[in-house]
């Protein structure tokens, strides 16, 4: 059972490409296609404000919504892809995939270190390596995040990506194991060691 579905209304729009998104948003709305088993591909608009609450929740760019077409049935849906302005960093293009309660995503999900670390206590610097990672679930078990307990690090001592537990009906991807969390020396307590060492 899904628990937080957000609810979008969407405009159907006629025509596709450069110059129909243009007039799409010239009009202040965000143009975005949406498609998936179940549903016949169709070009949609959706307001970018509207958008831009909705995705204003823990999950972000993966929350589930359900698409409120005029005349249609509503379809539960994910971004799959996004287009951003390269200088405004504003949203340019959506697309949203139709998906079910039961099926099978492949998404980032953030890193949330929880505890304070025996290396933090000494003196250290907790650094999140990657701020997120891969899991696949079903859609109603995406997770807001992925947490691990960094309490017992210590200096220069890292967390890997199998060292990590999936959330609850969630399985972690990636095909190379790869540092996630680490604790670094800060940099003055690097200087003293090598001229403690040195002596």
């Amino acid at each position: 059972m899904l628990e937080h579905v957000i609810s979008l209304r969407a405009e159907v729009r006629e025509g596709a490409g450069k110059n129909a998104n243009r007039r799409v948003r010239a009009g202040g709305l965000l143009p975005a296609v949406v498609y998936g088993d179940g549903v016949e591909n169709a070009t949609i608009a959706v307001s970018p404000k509207e958008l831009t609450t909705a995705l204003s929740n823990p999950y972000i760019f993966n929350s589930v919504f359900r698409l409120e077409r005029e005349g249609q049935e509503p379809v539960l849906c994910m971004i799959k892809e996004r287009q951003f302005d390269s200088v405004r960093r504003v949203l340019t293009h959506v697309d949203f995939l139709a998906v079910s309660p039961e099926r099978f995503v492949t998404i980032d999900v953030p890193v949330d270190p929880q505890g304070k670390s025996e290396g933090e206590k000494l003196g250290g610097r907790l650094v999140v390596v990657s701020r997120s990672v891969k899991l696949r679930c079903r859609v109603k078990d995406i997770p807001v995040s992925v947490p691990h307990d960094v309490s017992p690090l210590r200096v220069s001592e890292s967390v890997y990506v199998d060292e990590m537990t999936a959330p609850a009906g969630c399985e972690l991807v990636y095909k190379n194991r790869f540092p996630v969390i680490r604790v670094a020396r800060k940099r003055g307590a690097k200087v003293q060691a090598d001229s403690d060492s040195d002596s």
